[in-house]
């Protein structure tokens, strides 16, 4: 049977607008496909798209690229906004891409429903055209600049990364769910230091397209989790070359967002569920590396904003009273002695050990692995827990220099790979 080229569209697939499989059918292929992902972003999404195109004009004046605003509904008029910021003459196709079945349920920092349909139809858009790569950038982000083109895209143009992602300049308590949970633990896992989960600008190859991101379950399991983490465990997990792009301060307009519980269970639930899925990569993995990034380096900035840490504290104790059923279900007795014995501090000096931290993530890794309780509970009883750590992370290092920050989140990362022993005895055990 003979293969369909790229302009043939043998599949009405229910992400693929109409429009779009028109104008594919009606395309020469390019070389880049750039992606704007909107919902009501019309007064960041214009300057998005035209420092993209602008920097593309300038490192890469040979390349043909193609603009496409995936929207999901804006009743602000985004799509004619940033067209009229790129000019007539600028290839640019406005797409609004449908939201579907759970989509509408994944929260996501831009604000953008149904965001993982529109990075499957950028995907298929790059597939289908024969692009070299595809640019991601969500349209709520005020600080992007024309470096950006260059830092996401020349890792994989000229040195044939498979994938960049960002890595954004944080303040020291800035990002603490990633820095304390997502990214130690997919660095013990996988063995790749990868620094930031929560998206924003990605770069992916034509092979990473092909071989990896298309061939995804889209329809459910995406749909469940989202896209950003699943992303990022992708490429941490598989044989991909990664590179990181160090894109400066990420400063975006800001929308509501859900509440702390469902975000956790959410970015921590799509960990946990690509564990199962790539127990055979991160059984064997022993210790971690560096990945190659592009870009001026940043370390934590020192700015720390309003820290609630008596609220924290009370989240935890509020957990202590009413999650301790659940915690006695999902923790091991060990650790669940140690969290009880938490509780008679006073707030000053509230010490949640590093160690303990880790030991809490593992148990309830192994929880979700064997299904002692609902899924979506358990993960959300992890909020408290969050919550106890963050403040003693905090009361442990506010009066330090940032630069002792950096060297305590640092000593986690390690301690997660100390600790990987424990995870894998226990797993196997319960497969067992």
């Amino acid at each position: 049977m003979d293969q369909p080229t790229p302009n043939e569209h043998p599949l009405a697939e229910p992400y693929l607008p109409e429009s779009v499989r028109e104008r594919l059918g009606q395309s020469d292929p390019t070389d880049i496909v750039v992606g704007v992902l909107t919902f009501n972003d019309g007064t960041t999404a214009p300057t998005v798209a035209k420092v993209l195109l602008d920097g593309f004009r300038r490192s890469v004046p040979e390349r043909k690229v193609l603009l496409v605003n995936c929207d999901a509904g804006s009743q602000d008029g985004t799509a004619d906004l940033i067209e009229q910021a790129v000019g007539r003459d600028a290839a640019f196709w406005p797409v609004r891409h449908p939201v579907l079945g759970s989509s509408l349920h994944v929260v996501s920092e831009s604000g953008v429903p149904g965001r993982d349909v529109a990075i499957r139809l950028l995907a298929t858009v790059t597939e289908r055209l024969t692009a070299k790569l595809c640019l991601i950038v969500d349209g709520n982000l005020k600080s992007a600049d024309q470096r950006w083109s260059e830092l996401l895209t020349s890792p994989i143009l000229d040195k044939g990364a498979d994938c960049v992602l960002p890595q954004f300049s944080r303040n020291r308590y800035e990002g603490t769910l990633t820095n304390t949970l997502l990214a130690p633990l997919t660095r013990a896992l996988y063995g790749k230091r990868l620094t930031y989960h929560q998206g924003g600008a990605y770069a992916f190859s034509d092979q990473f397209i092909r071989s990896l991101l298309l061939s995804q379950p889209w329809d459910d399991e995406i749909a469940l989790y989202g896209i950003d983490g699943w992303v990022t465990t992708l490429a941490a997990a598989e044989a991909a070359d990664v590179c990181e792009a160090m894109l400066g301060p990420r400063v975006r307009q800001a929308k509501p967002m859900a509440d702390l519980s469902t975000i956790l269970a959410q970015s921590v639930g799509c960990i946990f569920h690509m564990m199962e899925r790539y127990q055979s990569i991160w059984e064997p993995v022993k210790g971690s590396r560096m990945v190659s990034t592009i870009g001026e380096p940043a370390g934590l900035g020192e700015s720390v904003g309003a820290l609630h840490v008596e609220r924290m504290i009370h989240g935890f104790r509020q957990g202590l009273r009413d999650l301790v059923p659940i915690w006695q279900i999902v923790l091991a007795p060990d650790t669940f002695q140690q969290i009880l014995e938490l509780g008679i501090d006073e707030a000053d000096s509230f010490r949640f050990p590093s160690s303990l931290w880790v030991q809490v993530v593992y148990d309830l890794a192994l929880a979700y692995h064997d299904r002692l309780l609902h899924r979506e509970h358990l993960l959300k009883s992890l909020t408290q827990l969050y919550l106890g750590y963050t403040a003693s992370l905090i009361l442990t290092t506010r009066a330090l220099p940032v630069k002792r920050v950096e060297e305590e989140l640092e000593r986690l990362a390690v301690e997660y790979e100390t600790m990987k022993p424990y995870l894998i005895q226990r797993w196997r055990w319960s497969d067992g």
